[in-house]
């Protein structure tokens, strides 16, 4: 019927109750229609929010990537609500091994996994930014690297409670994955700890959940529901 999913995957943020409010919005632009969450924070019940992107055909892929990026950048890397929560925009690679297992990298004097990936800087689209991080967390070149030609797909938009930042303090991650899945189980052997990453793990659905963040683990969830890992 035209209208975005539901938001789902609904779990206990590690913080004081907190409630979500998703309020959809339509984007036109010609040939296409991508939609995009704006979420207000209210104090006072305990869940966290997801929002999926729709599919696209190939057709479509470069519109979306200039409108989804015209949309998310909207607003800074940190940015207050209209509930006065400050917002943080993050961008994450979601990596999928021939094991079925997610791939997850931990930093230097940090207690928890996360997924890779980080913040645009100026003047950066979602894949350019995207890209960056890649090459500075996991050491590889998500465009280049493969020997099958790699595309950047849109996965789905992830806000939880910030890990390690005042209660309050959301962190908005709009995540990706490469297609097709040859260029994935490439990149599965290409991928190294860069210099400011400690460690990288492969994990399933059974990980300690401590040791996530609460983005983490919605995305973990979320893999599972659609069967991507074990």
């Amino acid at each position: 019927n035209g209208s975005p999913p539901s938001p789902i995957n609904h779990i206990s943020c590690m913080m004081a109750a907190s409630r979500f409010v998703l309020q959809q919005r339509r984007l036109l632009h010609p040939g296409i229609i991508t939609f995009a969450a704006t979420i207000a924070v209210i104090q006072s019940s305990s869940c966290a929010s997801a929002y999926f992107l729709p599919s696209l055909t190939s057709h479509h892929r470069q519109r979306h990537r200039h409108c989804h990026h015209q949309l998310m950048s909207a607003s800074s890397d940190a940015t207050t609500g209209n509930e006065g929560n400050s917002f943080i925009d993050k961008l994450a690679l979601i990596l999928i091994n021939s094991d079925n297992k997610q791939l997850v990298a931990r930093s230097y004097g940090k207690p928890v996994f996360y997924t890779p990936g980080g913040k645009r800087e100026a003047g950066e689209t979602d894949e350019e930014a995207l890209v960056r991080e890649c090459k500075e967390e996991i050491s590889v070149d998500l465009k280049s690297s493969t020997k099958v030609a790699a595309r950047i797909e849109p996965y789905g938009v992830f806000q939880a409670q910030a890990f390690g930042k005042p209660e309050g303090t959301m962190v908005r991650m709009t995540c990706f994955r490469v297609l097709p899945r040859e260029a994935e189980l490439e990149l599965e052997k290409l991928v190294q700890p860069s210099a400011e990453v400690e460690e990288l793990q492969w994990i399933n659905s059974t990980f300690d959940n401590k040791m996530l963040t609460v983005t983490g683990i919605m995305i973990v969830d979320d893999l599972k529901k659609r069967g991507l890992i074990d």
